[in-house]
């Protein structure tokens, strides 16, 4: 049986109104408010925006949505989880001073934004899965304690997980600390000979988990968290992983973990993947206008989240004319394999029927 994936065509353009008005219209033809009920804690998951990123699904965005939530009487608040790297999102108070600044505020959206992992990203729950690759995952406190979710994901490139979409939005973005380095330990970085010297790496790891000497870079694997972003940053191909059986493993623990952050709100979870501004790199990198690697395509939602990535996955090769893979600049990763782990543990369908929406 297929499951139902919602579009409506839009592009930044249209303006953060006009984008706002479609994705409440989505909404409603989705039939999406029974997913809530009164007096629930409603997670509004969000990425907030790395400092300096402009292409990041703004506050004004979603504003629609949130209004919907709050006219069903529940109680939302928007929400994102700490990071492993050092940065304006590495712990509660910076996170909410930078949500404040882009928008996801009481002022801008009319709820508050809450860090559900707590100060410093260690307020977390075991949840038992028997996953695959993981028994138990380590997902935010508050993520486990709420009613339901409203995920709303930034569709983008990324260099180790291929897709970032609602599948990452969930599984990475709502694990705590602990979770997240579960993931990321799948990927063991090394830098080859190739390496110039030129310190792009060493100036933009956020570990500190690399130093150069008279020869070339080298990376600290007991500092490393496997961000892989020296590798985004890399432009002479010297640093390398496993891309078949590490970034394999990278991936099936993402969508593990979503499968933790699901437990028990199976009926009361509406994924949205705002094709917009996608982009080769992920909302966590701070540089302004990324480059899109495909024009703009519109606002996709589904109650089931294997299916809405899918469904995100198959547009944008559509688009494009190529696979993600080509975009990326790396034929090697597995663009799917996320999705395909995620339909084999039960997550949701692969099989999606697509309704356009006016």
């Amino acid at each position: 049986m297929s499951s139902k994936v919602y579009i409506i065509k839009a592009s930044v353009d249209d303006g953060p109104k006009k984008i706002s008005e479609k994705a409440r219209r989505l909404f409603k033809a989705g039939g999406f408010a029974k997913c809530f009920n009164e007096n629930d804690f409603t997670a509004v998951k969000v990425h907030v925006g790395e400092d300096g990123n402009t292409t990041y699904v703004k506050a004004p965005y979603i504003k629609g949505l949130v209004n919907e939530l709050l006219e069903l009487n529940t109680k939302p608040f928007v929400t994102d989880t700490t990071t492993l790297y050092v940065g304006r999102r590495h712990n509660a108070v910076d996170h909410a001073i930078l949500a404040a600044e882009h928008g996801f505020c009481l002022d801008g959206l009319g709820i508050p934004f809450i860090v559900p992992d707590g100060l410093s990203g260690t307020a977390e729950t075991a949840v038992k899965i028997n996953g695959k690759i993981n028994k138990e995952v380590f997902i935010a406190y508050d993520i486990t304690r709420c009613q339901s979710i409203l995920s709303v994901a930034h569709v983008t490139g990324h260099m180790a997980a291929g897709l970032g979409a609602t599948l990452k939005t969930i599984g990475m973005g709502c694990a705590s600390k602990k979770g997240k380095m579960t993931q990321h330990a799948a990927l063991t970085l090394n830098i080859s000979n190739d390496c110039t010297l030129c310190g792009v790496c060493y100036d933009h790891c956020p570990a500190d988990a690399i130093t150069l000497d008279d020869v070339k870079a080298h990376i600290d694997q007991d500092k490393c968290i496997g961000c892989a972003e020296c590798m985004a940053l890399c432009r002479f191909g010297a640093i390398t992983c496993n891309w078949g059986q590490e970034t394999e493993v990278l991936q099936k623990s993402i969508a593990e973990h979503a499968l933790g952050a699901l437990k028990g709100k199976e009926k009361k979870a509406t994924f949205f993947n705002f094709l917009l501004s996608i982009t080769k790199d992920c909302d966590c990198f701070d540089t302004p206008n990324m480059r899109k690697i495909v024009q703009d395509i519109g606002i996709i939602a589904s109650t089931d989240p294997v299916a809405v990535d899918k469904a995100a996955l198959d547009l944008v090769e559509e688009k494009s004319g190529k696979k993600l893979a080509e975009l990326l600049g790396n034929v090697k990763i597995d663009t799917n394999c996320q999705i395909a782990h995620g339909e084999s543990i039960g997550l949701g369908s692969s099989n999606y029927e697509l309704i356009e929406i006016d």
